[in-house]
């Protein structure tokens, strides 16, 4: 027999949940290396079927095209060239009862990074000198808390929690700016919230959101908040052949300008933006407790502060073992 890794939800519209993604939206600046997308979608919500869930997650994204505003720019503009991130991700979540639930995340981060040392963003360089730096270590721990006690099929929930401080933010001879350093060197307050339901027999909905907010600055520099919104459908009418169900979600990253550091003379310019990504993907049901799922993450608009370096694809997968 085969389980959803969610709920059986009741059949509503999201208008609710998407009043408080707008109402979110507005209020907000943003984050550092736009990874928060991978930890949104349909395989991270809780489930009535299993309260455990264990779960092994991997990330890609490279960042090696410059981008100015909403379109491409020079190289010769931005002395950082490429930015490549694996993100290995550990985590466990359990559910007490049908109202309460606990989530630990643990990502290690395989980061290689090049950049020219002698160039200033918008100006080319005329004795350009290219370096890169790998580095590979623990990120930035996340613990949260859930509330799902709204509906006995917790289809709708809110999420809390605090990221922690315990990713490298600064090292000897490092190349890394500290937007692109593998932690914000800040505790980071974390609130959310999901939903999801059935339009039909074989189609549902769902959406979530997550808000990352810095709480105070590390060291004269401090990230700014970070908005993620993610909003997908699913087709179930094939699971009971194939156990597969295909998805297609939408997401959206908002970031701001960071405050001080190396860019504080210049208001930190080259921070910020804001992406649109059309991530189509697929759930597979491999045993009873046993499910993976996977997106590919494709850019439909971007627009960014200054000169920054940006992604043509990124992709998600993860494996998750529900007891």
């Amino acid at each position: 027999m085969s389980y959803p890794l969610f709920a059986r939800a009741r059949k509503t519209t999201p208008f609710a949940l998407l009043s408080l993604f707008l109402a979110l939206a507005g209020s907000l600046s943003a984050c550092a290396c736009g990874c928060q997308i991978f930890d949104l979608g349909l395989s991270d919500m809780p489930t009535t079927y299993n309260p455990d869930r264990l779960t092994l997650q991997y990330s890609f994204m490279d960042q090696n095209e410059n981008q100015s505003g909403s379109g491409p720019a020079s190289p010769a503009l931005n002395p950082d060239k490429e930015n490549e991130s694996s993100f290995y991700t550990v985590s466990l979540a359990h559910q007490f009862n049908n109202s309460w639930g606990l989530s630990l995340a643990l990502p290690y981060l395989d980061r290689r990074f090049t950049t020219d040392v002698n160039g200033s963003p918008d100006l080319p360089d005329p004795s350009p000198s290219v370096q890169s730096q790998t580095l590979g270590t623990l990120g930035d721990v996340r613990v949260m808390g859930m509330y799902t006690g709204f509906s006995e099929d917790m289809a709708i929930g809110l999420e809390f929690g605090v990221k922690l401080p315990t990713g490298p933010f600064t090292g000897p001879d490092w190349l890394m700016d500290r937007d692109t350093a593998p932690g914000t060197g800040t505790t980071d307050l974390l609130i959310g919230a999901f939903d999801r339901g059935q339009f039909s027999a074989d189609w549902g909905w769902y959406g979530q959101t997550l808000l990352d907010a810095p709480l105070y600055a590390r060291e004269g520099y401090e990230p700014a908040n970070n908005l993620d919104i993610a909003a997908g459908l699913h087709f179930d009418g094939m699971k009971r052949r194939t156990r597969l169900t295909p998805l297609l979600q939408a997401n959206v990253t908002i970031r701001g300008h960071d405050s001080g550091g190396g860019d504080s003379v210049t208001g930190n310019y080259n921070s910020g933006y804001e992406n649109l990504y059309l991530s189509p993907g697929l759930q597979a049901d491999l045993t009873p407790n046993i499910q993976a799922t996977g997106f590919v993450y494709l850019p439909v608009s971007r627009n960014v502060n200054g000169e920054q370096l940006v992604a043509s694809w990124l992709v998600n997968a993860e494996l998750s073992y529900l007891f």
